[in-house]
């Protein structure tokens, strides 16, 4: 029977593993430490500003701070989740969890979505499910409404719905049996936690509304309602980016996959304007990421740099602009698995993938 486990090691990329093993697998303590007191301030003086009793226009940039403090909390509990941010197992699992706990994630589901499917599989279907295209075959069959979502999702500005409904709803919040493949515990109990810190979050914004008299809806909708769509919005856009691309290809086969090495290739480096991705955490930085998960955040930079010196060619990098995003969105709407095209809703090709064999060892020296 065929393993089912993460593929072993291309002997094209070997020596790039270990060097970046050893060389940027440095997770701490104080710096991690330093950096999540830095994102929980960010997270709380944005809380501070909505509930405190300020211009509209205050608490509008405050809901903003609240928004940037979740994605940066998130990225942390990403990485804790990695087992890169903290030198120690029980303080990545410890705060890993506070960290998520903004963001509604809860821990041990995003491990085995992302760290099991996702990065074990990455871009191939039935086993990575973040943004995997239908075929036109499946497209067709899907129910109506089925397909207006779908439009919707890919129309260039439907992240947020996607992730909240695809991915949180269905998969990081009380998932089902159906939804993952199993049922344990510890999933229960994460949900749990989640939703403990949701309604101690709410609590606080209704007390405080009414010992200062301020609109409860108002505070609500600004220091909880708002930063949360903004947030799915933003991982949904992010996760978008890093697996669809008109040259990134697809796979449905698992031995396809495995030999044009998708689980390294099949994935963007994406520079955004003004300096955006540097704010993320260096989470654009995906290549090395996807490498090795294990790399911490703060070394990711250096780490894609080493990278694309070594395999220039084996990656696609892009800078974000209108043009290229609007570029993405037209062409990526369907995917042919079987002569690896992009199709529009039509059924009609927008982009062929060209796939590249794994090269032999030699190129590697």
């Amino acid at each position: 029977m065929q393993s089912l486990g993460p593929p072993q090691a291309d002997p094209s990329t070997t020596v790039s593993r270990k060097a970046l093993l050893l060389a940027f697998e440095n997770a701490g303590t104080l710096r991690p430490l330093a950096a999540l007191a830095f994102d929980l301030a960010l997270f709380a003086g944005g809380v501070a500003l909505v509930l405190a009793s300020t211009p509209v226009w205050l608490k509008v940039l405050g809901s903003l701070v609240v928004t940037a403090g979740i994605v940066r909390l998130f990225l942390i509990g990403h990485d804790a989740c990695h087992g890169s941010f903290f030198k120690n197992p029980l303080l990545n699992d410890i705060f890993g969890r506070v960290a998520f706990l903004p963001s509604m994630t809860a821990f041990s589901l995003w491990d085995v979505g992302h760290n099991v499917a996702h990065h074990g599989f990455n871009n191939l279907k039935g086993r990575d499910q973040v943004w995997a295209p239908f075929s036109k075959e499946e497209y067709d069959a899907l129910p109506a409404h089925r397909r207006v979502l779908e439009r919707i999702y890919r129309s260039g500005a439907g992240w947020g719905l996607y992730y909240f409904l695809e991915l949180w709803w269905k998969k990081l919040y009380f998932a089902t049996k159906k939804q993952i493949g199993a049922s344990r515990a510890k999933y229960q109990w994460d949900s749990v936690l989640v939703t403990a810190g949701m309604i101690g979050w709410v609590a606080l914004v209704v007390f405080t509304a009414h010992e200062t008299g301020q609109n409860v809806w108002l505070l609500l909708t600004l220091g909880i309602i708002v930063p949360f769509a903004l947030w799915n919005a933003i991982m949904g856009f992010v996760v978008f980016v890093h697996h669809t691309h008109p040259k990134i290809a697809w796979f449905q086969k698992r031995h396809d996959w495995q030999r044009h090495r998708a689980y390294l290739s099949s994935t963007v480096r994406v520079r955004f304007p003004f300096g955006i991705d540097r704010l993320m955490h260096n989470i654009m930085e995906h290549n090395a990421h996807h490498l090795n998960p294990r790399i911490p955040m703060y070394s990711l930079r250096r780490a894609q740099a080493l990278l694309e010196e070594r395999f220039s060619d084996s990656f696609q990098a892009y800078r974000m602009t209108w043009q290229s995003y609007r570029d993405c969105v037209q062409r990526c709407k369907l995917y042919d698995f079987a002569n690896h095209a992009w199709l529009d809703f039509r059924g009609q090709v927008t982009s062929r993938v060209p796939l590249e064999e794994s090269p032999p060892a030699a190129a590697a020296a």
